[in-house]
């Protein structure tokens, strides 16, 4: 698909939103999943998340886009010749908006590194993803292929520093933008919310609050509850002591929203509906 788009534009035929296309087959090996979509402003700037103007614009735009790429894929690509779209997303899905920063933010270096931390509550396994304008930047362990291909999530990133007995979980965590475009997706969040509702058990039958959880405690009951804390193995590099998060990393805030806030706000680029499905042509039609 990717070969297909740069020869169209090459040609001068057809243009395209984003480069690195993903269209993967679906449980169904009738279906297909297509992501190649990604918004901006008229100005071409990413769209805000939390803006309703934005969002709308964002929504006209990315059906707009779906339309211009299923059309694409049916015309040109091999076996996609008598598809047809069979679902499109109630409405645009939203990478970022605003983040908490608490006592550790989980960095770019700390994915890249593949890092330790001694309250470890879970693994992320995705790289670093990041959307820049017409592209998308996928960026690996430095260790390559010695790498173990996770780092560890830190109990303290859904903890805000100054409101009490909330756990923040999920794509709005304590992280970098950088650090979040890694740890946003399902697998990390899937953890996160375990831990968070394991450790709010803890934190009510201990009469404690939820940041002096005993963190060994918790992480005895997550393993027993099946969840890997990714402890058998060692990070990648030495050079990021347990708990630092590689050089540079110390809780650094991600930067000023656009009210001046501290909390980190910055307008994503949302991945537009996220992408229709088709059903290509069957073989033996």
């Amino acid at each position: 698909m990717a070969r297909l788009m740069d020869e169209a534009e090459r040609a001068g035929t057809h243009t395209f939103p984003r480069k690195k296309p993903i269209v993967r087959p679906q449980r169904n090996p009738l279906e297909w999943r297509a992501n190649l979509t990604q918004l901006s402003n008229p100005d071409g700037s990413a769209v805000d998340g939390t803006d309703v103007d934005g969002l709308t614009h964002g929504e006209i735009q990315g059906r707009r886009q779906v339309r211009d790429a299923f059309a694409f894929i049916r015309d040109h690509t091999p076996g996609f010749e008598d598809s047809y779209v069979v679902d499109l997303s109630p409405q645009i899905g939203i990478r970022e908006t605003r983040r908490i920063i608490g006592p550790y933010q989980l960095t770019e270096d700390d994915i890249l590194d593949c890092v330790d931390f001694p309250d470890t509550i879970g693994v992320n396994g995705w790289p670093v993803e990041a959307h820049v304008a017409g592209d998308v930047e996928f960026r690996f362990p430095r260790a390559d292929l010695a790498s173990r291909g996770f780092n560890q999530l830190p109990y303290r990133m859904m903890l805000p520093q100054v409101v009490q007995n909330l756990f923040v979980a999920g794509r709005c965590a304590s992280m970098t933008q950088r650090g979040q475009s890694s740890a946003r997706v399902t697998g990390p969040c899937f953890a996160m919310g375990q831990a968070a509702g394991t450790a709010a058990d803890l934190a009510l039958s201990a009469g404690v609050a939820l940041r002096d959880v005993d963190v060994a405690t918790l992480q005895k009951r997550l393993v027993e509850n099946g969840a890997y804390l990714g402890t058998d193995l060692p990070p990648d590099t030495a050079a990021a002591p347990a708990g630092t998060g590689g050089p540079g990393s110390a809780a650094a805030p991600a930067g000023p929203s656009r009210s001046g806030s501290a909390a980190a706000r910055r307008p994503s680029r949302p991945s537009a509906v996220a992408g229709p499905t088709f059903t290509p042509a069957r073989s033996d039609r």
